[in-house]
């Protein structure tokens, strides 16, 4: 099945779209960089009189810091979640728009199909950017993380089943669509569809490698095929009027 065939049979399967947030929907840290993020958990847990890991210590990525609070005691993975989801929302607020993302998820409403957002970010940060940006309308259902515990995020299909739940959908007609392994696994998981939006260089091998039902290089991409219905009903219609 080659590339275009395969992303078209994936759409026309699904009536319903869930979305990742950062990567596919906007860029959470590009104005408040993943790194700096991570840097002032650290400085959280130092504070706390804790050695930090390895990994921990050097990662710049902030669940990693997240993670390694779990191993240490739910006092401390509470206080870095807080504080994590404090600067997502400090971070929403510069956050920068994924190209297109807008029209597909606009196009995505006209065509009949639901929609959810369902993210590891804190579910107050995504819900934040996408009402300041008029995008909340769009969305049945936005999940995110609330619960302080990191292994309940993407891989675990806790998040996605919330929103294949919030949509009243069957998991077989869903798809995620997302730029991490983990939302490929999270999506099989769950038992969805996934879609891998390969937006930096290496990812479209390793998406393929995990067993993406379709990959993307642009979230434009989607658009014919979310319009697909649409023509559809109005090619029937127009039938029926000339009858």
């Amino acid at each position: 099945m080659t590339h275009g065939t395969a992303l078209a049979d994936v759409l026309s399967r699904s009536r319903y779209l869930l979305f990742d947030f950062d990567g596919p929907i906007c860029s959470i840290f590009a104005g408040l960089p993943a790194p700096t993020v991570a840097a002032h958990l650290r400085e959280l847990v130092i504070d706390c009189g804790i050695e930090l890991s390895a990994g921990a210590a050097t990662s710049r990525d902030p669940f990693d810091v997240l993670r390694f609070a779990a191993t240490i005691s739910p006092e401390l993975t509470r206080d870095v979640n807080d504080e994590l989801r404090a600067m997502e929302l400090r971070a929403a607020e510069v956050a920068e728009a994924t190209p297109h993302v807008r029209h597909v998820i606009q196009t995505a409403h006209e065509d009949g199909r639901g929609i959810a957002a369902v993210s590891n970010n804190s579910c107050q940060a995504v819900t934040h950017y996408l009402t300041a940006n008029g995008l909340a309308p769009y969305f049945t259902a936005i999940v995110g993380r609330t619960d302080p515990d990191p292994r309940l995020l993407k891989p675990h299909p806790e998040l996605v089943n919330r929103a294949v739940r919030g949509l009243a959908a069957d998991p077989a007609e869903c798809v995620l669509i997302g730029d991490s392994l983990s939302d490929i696994e999270g999506a099989r998981n769950a038992g969805t569809l996934s879609i891998g939006y390969a937006n930096k260089p290496g990812k479209h091998d390793r998406f393929t490698t995990a067993g993406a039902d379709a990959i993307i290089t642009d979230m434009a991409e989607l658009l014919p095929h979310l319009s697909e219905h649409q023509a559809a009903d109005s090619n029937a219609a127009d039938g029926r009027r000339r009858r």
